[in-house]
């Protein structure tokens, strides 16, 4: 059993570790979206569902000695392809949805790899059951899982803060090098039948029901759709980095380990755990949560996931999993979305583990005999991979906002009712638990569809791409300065004044105090300006462009377009501007390489760099590279302005380092934007050889100082970038 499990672990090592170090690979390529995950994440669930599909039909359809010359071929093929870099051709060339571009990027570069590890675990699985005549292979799938969150976790702990992307690439081929040698040698030692083997085929169950197959899908696809909202919903807010792609799936892979390891299930249903999600609506856990302080709320969650390695019985996690969904109900509303990574990392994960135990649990129970092992796959895998598809196919297309989170909550509930639906309590049967689990998914449905209905009620405009939610608002309305705000995710993008003698005044971060803000009059006090702007947001940078000077903005979402450039559109500031203007859509770094290629130099004086997606910043914006390019169409006494503006991430000692290594200077420059209502408090570093700028009459009482450097903080490159380093949690 030793080569087995040593392969298992091996394969499921790899298939796992990958999928972090080929999504960072990719990520700037696509405008570093949190999306490009979703997209990922949809690929590789798919892979491995035509994986589970090829182990099955391997075992199904051909004989040991075909089984072994297919599956060494592919081996041998797949050994050939490495090693897994991605090829520069897949770089987008215009603006618009890329899903369907990373996916064939990802095919490309580890398609016949990755499906052949996939097919790994049900494969070699199924050729011990046969070559051993054991009953019980499921260890087998536990130990794969966890190999596979070992894959995981050392990833953004180890590999990543230690290895650039491209040094990552070529150790892990020269793995799977190592894994092909061995997995072709376990299936030689496979390819005949023991006699114990031969008893166990005699031996005929029945073919599971349609109804049992569909449950197995829906359970498998109700986890896989929290498990990517959820990790949508924290990178976000955050950055679309590996670690917190990482911590939802590590949990996800680790609730599969706890129900598979143990052969004898979960235990039985009870009462009591039925009775604590009327409790949780009832708002009594609501209320305890909220006199805990943030600490005590981590180290609460942190209790109850390690209670869950030892405690085996269901009504634990339903008991403890009723007041988590109401609370993720309750926090994807709260403060707009706002609430504070520090509480919303511990609910949302900890919240996303029991209801994946609660899903993966009922697997465990119901799995079948070994002489359908395979088709139990296929259907788990065939859940995992339509729970990729509604989220990041489907639901970009489909919704407005990011409806797939709040029905992911919902379905968990009832897929928990349907399971319970037979569940006795003592002596009085399953009606008392079928009446009060029926009137908590109520009471969860109607929480969520008021709430929703309430976020919708004062929007103007809320529309959905690839790129995330935008909205418009107007506020204020019975107000002298009422206003008009575009939002993406939980981030104002600009905002407009709606009294006509105030329409065309400079609001948000880009008001004449501001560090642009400053940049741009101190440039145009000397005469006609070239300013450029990536991101486009509201245009509300566009409102200092004057006749005589030149203004590009660099954008990546058409539907941002749409809203600010047209005359008839939503804001007007882009309009109105005399200057000689044009949005150039998709990704500034590739458009700006673009140009620097053909010749066309665009000698600005100020380059903004304003692209946040979200709170979540496009990390490939800020690296070492991208500032060598900057620098390039930047006159030489020209001003680098990046917006480095948020809650979680202090970003001055990437610009601080990132301008010591081109000898520049860099100063950052705070405004708290209470000269008006209609102001918004700002951070911006100013990076220029030129430091005279700075004493010009328009940095005149301006909150202005040196960036400071991080000792021994190592610069971002496209290759290397460590965020835990710069993260803040007060």
């Amino acid at each position: 059993m030793f080569l087995y499990a040593l392969t298992i672990f091996l394969g499921a090592f790899l298939l796992f570790q990958v999928q972090p170090l080929i999504g960072k690979m990719i990520l700037p390529w696509f405008g570093g979206s949190a999306a490009v995950w979703s997209a990922a994440l949809l690929f590789f669930q798919v892979c491995l569902l035509t994986g589970y599909a090829y182990a099955h039909y391997l075992i199904r359809s051909l004989k040991p000695k075909k089984q072994l010359l297919v599956h060494g071929t592919l081996l041998v093929v797949s050994a050939a392809l490495l090693p897994i870099l991605p090829n520069p051709y897949w770089k987008p060339t215009q603006a618009g949805d890329p899903t369907l571009r990373i996916l064939l990027l990802l095919a490309a570069t580890i398609g016949l790899p990755y499906f052949l590890l996939s097919s790994t675990s049900p494969l070699l699985q199924a050729w011990y059951v046969r070559k051993s005549g054991t009953k019980m292979p499921y260890r087998l799938f536990a130990l794969s899982n966890f190999g596979s969150m070992l894959g995981l976790v050392s990833f953004p702990f180890f590999v990543e803060p230690t290895l650039s992307s491209r040094n990552q690439a070529y150790i892990w081929s020269g793995i799977y090098l190592g894994f092909a040698i061995l997995c072709g040698a376990v299936a030689w030692i496979s390819r005949g039948k023991s006699a114990e083997a031969e008893g166990e085929v005699a031996a005929h169950t029945s073919r599971p029901p349609a109804g049992e197959l569909l449950l197995w899908v829906g359970l498998a696809a109700c986890a896989s759709v929290l498990l990517i909202s959820i990790t949508n919903h924290l990178s976000q807010n955050v950055a679309p980095i590996p670690l917190l792609w990482v911590i939802p799936l590590a949990l996800y892979l680790l609730s599969f380990i706890i129900c598979f390891e143990s052969d004898g299930g979960l235990g039985s249903w009870m009462l009591g755990g039925a009775l604590s999600i009327g409790l949780a609506y009832l708002g009594w856990y609501f209320h305890l949560w909220g006199l805990l302080n943030w600490p005590l709320r981590s180290a609460a969650i942190a209790g109850l996931l390690l209670l869950a390695l030892f405690v085996r019985e269901r009504w634990f996690y339903v008991t403890v999993l009723a007041p988590l969904v109401y609370l993720m109900a309750h926090f994807i509303y709260a403060d707009s979305g706002n609430t504070h990574i520090r509480e919303i990392i511990p609910l949302y994960a900890g919240g996303l583990f029991f209801c994946c135990m609660l899903c993966h649990g009922e697997l465990a129970r119901r799995r079948p005999a070994t002489e359908h092992l395979t088709l139990f796959y296929l259907m788990v895998s065939l859940g995992g991979a339509l729970g990729g598809i509604i989220v990041a196919l489907i639901a970009p297309h489909v919704f407005h906002s990011y409806l797939e989170l709040p029905i992911g909550l919902a379905a968990c509930a009832f897929l928990a009712v349907i399971c319970l639906w037979e569940v006795q309590t003592w002596k009085l049967g399953p009606w008392p638990v079928r009446i009060a689990l029926c009137m908590c998914l109520g009471a969860l449905a109607g929480f969520l569809v008021r709430k929703e209905y309430e976020q919708r009620k004062g929007e103007r405009l809320s529309v959905r791409n690839f790129y995330g939610v935008l909205r418009i608002n107007d506020e204020d309305l019975t107000e002298s300065n009422a206003e008009r705000s575009l939002t993406h995710g939980t981030i104002n993008h600009g905002s407009q004044l709606l009294d006509p003698k105030l329409r065309y005044v400079t609001t948000s971060y880009y008001g004449e105090n501001s560090g642009v803000g400053r940049s741009i009059r101190a440039v145009q006090a000397k005469g006609p300006a070239r300013i450029g702007s990536i991101g486009l947001g509201a245009a509300v940078i566009s409102n200092y462009g004057r006749k005589g000077d030149y203004l590009r903005i660099y954008e990546i979402n058409p539907l941002v377009e749409g809203i600010s450039s047209r005359s008839d559109g939503w804001f007007s500031f882009y309009p109105h501007s005399l200057a000689d203007k044009a949005i150039l859509m998709g990704d500034a770094r590739l458009t700006l390489e673009s140009q620097l290629a053909r010749g066309d130099i665009q000698n600005f004086d100020v380059l903004s760099v304003d692209a946040f997606s979200s709170d979540a910043i496009p990390i490939h914006l800020l690296t070492r590279e991208a500032l060598d390019l900057y620098f390039h169409h930047l006159k030489p006494n020209g001003i680098l302005a990046l917006h480095i503006s948020n809650r979680y991430l202090d970003l001055a000692p990437v610009c601080a380092a990132g301008a010591a290594y081109f000898h520049k200077a860099a100063f950052t420059v705070n405004d708290d934007g209470e000269a008006a209502n209609y102001f918004s408090s700002s951070t911006w570093v100013l990076v220029t050889q030129d430091t005279t700028w700075f004493q010009e009459p328009q940095f005149a009482n301006a909150d202005i100082a040196k960036t400071q450097e991080q000792p021994n903080f190592r610069a971002w490159t496209d290759d290397y970038s460590n965020i835990v380093q710069i993260l803040r949690l007060n």
